[in-house]
C-alpha cells in the first residue's frame, strides 16, 4: 500500500513539472509482457521487461511510442497501444436526462444569456462541468448550459471490462452438459461435443459460458481448457446503437451498420458489453450474432513432423488498430481476417518446430518500421505479410502474391502461391511490388493477398472457417517447402 501511495505522490509531482506540451497520464501495462526501451522504436535497446498491470506515468510521446516513468523511478519508452489509462484516475462520465417537457439551453450559466437550443423531455446530455446551479452540457448538436433543477443526473453505467479479457475455452470431454445453473441439479440445456469453443463469461468451479449462437449456461470447469483467442459479435441489423450503459436510457455512443464486427466483453441481462473504435459500451443482444476468433486449427489426421526446428519465421498480420484495411461486402474487416490467419499460421509453424515472431497478436497498428524490425531484430529466415485484397470492380476475384527484393523471395512467393491457387482461387500471379515491408526487409519476404473482400464469392470464402484453415495450411506448406529446400545440400 505504501508503495502505491508513494508512486502516486510522485505522479502528482511529475504532473506539475512535466512540460505543458504533454499532460502526464497515469497508465498500466495491458499485455503480459512489455519491453521498456531506451528510445521510441524497436531498434532501441531493451532496458527491462514490464509485467501486466505495472503502473506507469506517461510523460511524453513520439508517434505511437510513449515515454514513461515506472514506480521504481526507471524511465524509457514503450509501445503506446499496449498501455491502458489507470481507471482510478479517469474522470467518471456524467449524464443528465431532461425531466421537463422543454428545457432552454443557454449560451452561459444564467437566464441573462441567450437561448441557443431547446432540449426535449428524456433527452440525454453529457455533463461537462458545474457553475453553481447550472450545468455545462453537450449533445451532438450543441454545447451550452441548463439549470440543474430541470434535469436528473444518471448514475454512470458499470465499467465494462476490457473486451479482450473475455477468454475462450475448448471442451475437453467427449461430451459436456451445458446446464441452466451452477450444479448437477440444474437442467441440461445442451450437450457440447469435444472441441466445442465457448466464451468464459464468469470463471469458477462451475463456469458461466456462452456458445457462438448466444446461448448462456454453466459447465464444470474440469472439462474445459483455456485457449488463445477472442470472442466477437457481429451486428445483424441496420443502424444499431452502441450505448454507454445496458439500457435505452443511456446515451448513444455510435451507430453501427449491419455486418460491423465488435469485440465481446460479456453480458448483462439482454445487453452485451462490446468494444469498438469508440470505446466500450453496450448493444442489445438480440441485434447481434456471435463468433469466436481462435488461432487454433483442427487436429490433423497425420501428426506434423517437427522438421522446421532451427528456422525462424516473422509473420505480419496486415493493418490493425485504427487501420482496418479493406471492408468486405459482407462486413468483414481485412485486419481481423489477416490476424486470424496469422495466428493460425503461427500455430502450424510452431507445431513443426519453427520459432515464430509476430508483428502483432491483437488489434493494434504497428508502424511499417516496427513490422520490418521484427524480422531484422529476431534474425528471421523469412518474412511473410498476410493480407486480403479489394478492388473497385466487385467482379474481380482471386489470389495474388508479391515478393521482396532478395533473390529467393520469388521462390518463396511461388511456393505459397501455387498452393493458394490449388484451393480453386483465380490465379492473379506472383509479382514484385514496391511495398515498404518488402523493399526494406533484407530476408526472403512475401506479401500474400489470399482473396478479394470486395467480391461476394471470395468474401464468403473468407467468412468460412473451413476455407480459412485450408488457406492457412496452403501458406504453411509453401513456407515449409521453401525452408526445407534451403536446408537441403546444394540448395
Amino acid at each position: 500500500m505504501h508503495k502505491h501511495i508513494a508512486f502516486w505522490l510522485a505522479f502528482m509531482v511529475l504532473t506539475v513539472f512535466v512540460s505543458s506540451a504533454w499532460a502526464a497520464t497515469p497508465s498500466v501495462v495491458n499485455v503480459n509482457q512489455l519491453n521498456l526501451r531506451s528510445g521510441p522504436g524497436q531498434a532501441f535497446r531493451v532496458l527491462s521487461t514490464l509485467a501486466r498491470n505495472t503502473e506507469l506515468v506517461v510523460v511524453g510521446l513520439s508517434g505511437e511510442w510513449r515515454q514513461v516513468v515506472t514506480a521504481t523511478g526507471n524511465s524509457g519508452w514503450v509501445f503506446g497501444p499496449h498501455l491502458a489509462e489507470d481507471s482510478r484516475f479517469v474522470a467518471k462520465e456524467r449524464t443528465a436526462v431532461v425531466s421537463v417537457a422543454r428545457l432552454n439551453v443557454r449560451q452561459g450559466p444564467g437566464t441573462g444569456y441567450p437561448v441557443i437550443a431547446v432540449a426535449e423531455r428524456g433527452q440525454s446530455l453529457q455533463v461537462r462541468g458545474d457553475v453553481g446551479v447550472w450545468l455545462k452540457v453537450q449533445s451532438p448538436s450543441f454545447l451550452g448550459y441548463v439549470h440543474s433543477d430541470f434535469v436528473t443526473e444518471q448514475a454512470a453505467p458499470p465499467a465494462a471490462p476490457d473486451a479482450a479479457s473475455v477468454p475462450l475455452a475448448r471442451v475437453t470431454a467427449s461430451a459436456l452438459n451445458l446446464r441452466s445453473g451452477a450444479g448437477t441439479e440444474s437442467s441440461i440445456i445442451a450437450r457440447l461435443p469435444q472441441g466445442t469453443l465457448v466464451a468464459v463469461l464468469a470463471p469458477g468451479a462451475w463456469s458461466q459460458v456462452m456458445l457462438e449462437n448466444g446461448t448462456i449456461g454453466f459447465v464444470s470447469e474440469t472439462y474445459i481448457a483455456r485457449v488463445e483467442g477472442q470472442a466477437t459479435a457481429r451486428v445483424d441489423a441496420n443502424a444499431v446503437n452502441q450505448r454507454r450503459g445496458p439500457g435505452t436510457s443511456f446515451p448513444v455512443m455510435t451507430t453501427h451498420p449491419a455486418g460491423q464486427v465488435v469485440a465481446l466483453g460479456g453480458r448483462e441481462g439482454d445487453w452485451v458489453r462490446v468494444s469498438s473504435s469508440v470505446g466500450e459500451g453496450f448493444i442489445l443482444g438480440s441485434l447481434l450474432s456471435f463468433g469466436f476468433l481462435s488461432p487454433e486449427v483442427p487436429t490433423r489426421e497425420t501428426p506434423v513432423r517437427q522438421d522446421l526446428v532451427g528456422f525462424r519465421v516473422a509473420i505480419d498480420a496486415g493493418h490493425g488498430g485504427t487501420d482496418p484495411g479493406a471492408i468486405g461486402v459482407n462486413g468483414l474487416r481485412e485486419s481481423d481476417v489477416n490476424l486470424r490467419m496469422a495466428l493460425k499460421l503461427r500455430t502450424l509453424l510452431q507445431e513443426a518446430g519453427a520459432e515464430v515472431f509476430m508483428t502483432r497478436t491483437a488489434d493494434v497498428r504497428p508502424s511499417l518500421d516496427e513490422r520490418i524490425a521484427v524480422a531484422h531484430d529476431n534474425r528471421a529466415d523469412i518474412f511473410v505479410s498476410i493480407h486480403n485484397n479489394a478492388h473497385p470492380l466487385t467482379e474481380v476475384s482471386g489470389t495474388q502474391t508479391f515478393f521482396g527484393i532478395t533473390p529467393s523471395s520469388f521462390r518463396l512467393g511461388q511456393a505459397v502461391h501455387r498452393r493458394l491457387v490449388a484451393l480453386g482461387l483465380t490465379d492473379r500471379g506472383v509479382h514484385s511490388a514496391n511495398f515498404r515491408v518488402l523493399q526494406s526487409t533484407m530476408v526472403p519476404a512475401i506479401l500474400t493477398e489470399t482473396a478479394f473482400l470486395s467480391n461476394r464469392g471470395d468474401a464468403a470464402l473468407l467468412a468460412d472457417e473451413n476455407f480459412i484453415n485450408r488457406a492457412v495450411e496452403a501458406h504453411f506448406e509453401g513456407i515449409r517447402e521453401f525452408l526445407l529446400a534451403r536446408r537441403s545440400p546444394g540448395s
